[in-house]
């Protein structure tokens, strides 16, 4: 690796994403819009890998066409590069929570003997298999996401560790590690990777997916990070700029680094309304349709505003609601290019105790606390057969009842009855 090598990484795509439903079509195409722009991106700058860190797709939601979609721009990657300098270049990925099981995964779609150029790591490990990418000055170990990832990560350490690695050393993941992300205050610690865990390892960067917004590079615990955040926004309260990363790498370690911007089919707008004292109703009504107004005026092209509306209603109405959706769909008649405007409400009265803001706090793995404490050391196995159904849920259920099918559900009802009859016998 005399020259060094060249590395574009992107993470959290989720092609086949059509939240809001509202939205579904023109979502799909942002998704889509955003994927091949990475790709042109990676041809311009020549690169001899692609790491990819998880959530390539939205499987409960994509289509074959989908997969269609993906295969060819990687493709296209690939051939594009080979013309443009000769390389033979190389895309690594790993499994993300939106991309399905191990025994169910959407990348599974896209793999094909004939492609030698794509190659997905980090399911072996989960079973106990060593499993790598070693190549000329590079070495890819990593571990697909498991919902017990602090459980499961302990365990791959020991097989990662024994690993020979050649060249500059990397570890792509697709999980929360603590005291490097922002985690969200419902994430349950069993999925949560611990630093000291991870520290145990010989890499030069770990490559951390599943963290929607940017963090770029960061030291942590004596690893170097990096967090490439989504190439577009998964939910419409996100943040950007979203964009892909191009690394310049030696033996010697990581020589440069540049973030690019992707620019984005759809400008998605996120404002607030607040007071900070009770107001009439109508002030809140009046704020909003001025903030909607003044958004849609700058538009030069399709455009998303999620407004955020809170604090107290002065008056005697228990449960005050703005009612706007007659004056919104006027503004978006009026504003061709505003596309869609979703209001978060988060009023209360001054005649009632707000409690609403109390159950945005609970998280389910504090009510699976609440209600299997009674099971005491056992309490373990019930929350993870209650993530197991929260998994099946995201990748199995019905989109028109958003139920699972009789034979999925039957597997889980069979699970509790064989579960809380071994624990009804260990009591009697």
């Amino acid at each position: 690796m005399a020259e060094g090598l060249r590395i574009g990484v992107f993470s959290d795509t989720h092609v086949g994403r059509n939240i809001p439903r509202v939205l579904r079509d023109a979502r799909r195409r942002a998704f889509r819009h955003a994927f091949r722009q990475a790709i042109d991106i990676f041809i311009e700058n020549d690169v001899d890998y692609v790491i990819h860190a998880g959530d390539l797709f939205e499987k409960r939601s994509m289509t074959p066409d989908d997969a269609v979609f993906v295969k060819w721009e990687f493709y296209r990657l690939v051939k594009k590069v080979e013309e443009r300098s000769g390389k033979k270049i190389k895309i690594i990925a790993v499994r993300g929570n939106h991309d399905g099981s191990p025994l169910s995964s959407a990348l599974d779609f896209i793999t094909h003997p004939m492609a030698e150029y794509f190659q997905v790591i980090g399911e072996g490990i989960l079973e106990g298999v060593k499993e790598a990418y070693v190549g000329d000055g590079l070495s890819v170990i990593g571990m697909g996401y498991h919902p017990y990832a602090r459980r499961k990560f302990q365990e791959a350490s020991e097989i990662l560790r024994e690993i020979e690695a050649d060249g500059y050393r990397i570890l792509i993941l697709h999980n929360y590690v603590e005291a490097v992300h922002d985690i969200p205050p419902q994430t349950p610690e069993h999925s949560v990777i611990r630093l000291e865990d991870l520290e145990r390892l010989d890499v030069d960067l770990v490559i951390t997916g599943h963290h929607h917004e940017r963090l770029g590079f960061k030291k942590t615990g004596g690893k170097l990070f990096l967090i490439p955040g989504a190439t577009e926004a998964i939910d419409l309260g996100e943040r950007g700029p979203f964009g892909v990363y191009i690394l310049d790498v030696e033996k010697s370690g990581l020589i440069s680094h540049k973030f690019v911007e992707l620019e984005p089919l759809q400008v998605i707008g996120v404002r607030r309304v607040v007071s900070d004292k009770p107001v009439e109703l109508d002030w809140f009504r009046r704020r909003c349709l001025e903030e909607i107004e003044s958004f849609a005026l700058n538009l030069d092209r399709d455009g998303i505003l999620k407004l955020n509306v809170s604090g107290v209603v002065a008056g005697d109405e228990p449960f005050p609601q703005l009612g706007l959706q007659e004056e919104v769909q006027r503004l978006m008649e009026r504003y061709d290019k505003l596309i869609h405007v979703e209001i978060s409400e988060d009023l209360s009265s001054m005649i009632r105790p707000d409690v609403r803001g109390v159950e945005g706090r609970i998280s389910r793995d504090e009510i699976v606390r609440e209600v299997f404490g009674v099971l005491g050391e056992r309490a373990g196995e019930a929350a993870e057969i209650v993530e197991d159904v929260a998994m099946a849920l995201d990748e199995k259920a019905s989109e028109r009842t958003g139920l699972l099918k009789e034979l999925d559900r039957r597997k889980f009802s069979d699970r509790w009855l064989r579960f809380l009859s071994s624990y009804v016998g260990e009591g009697s």
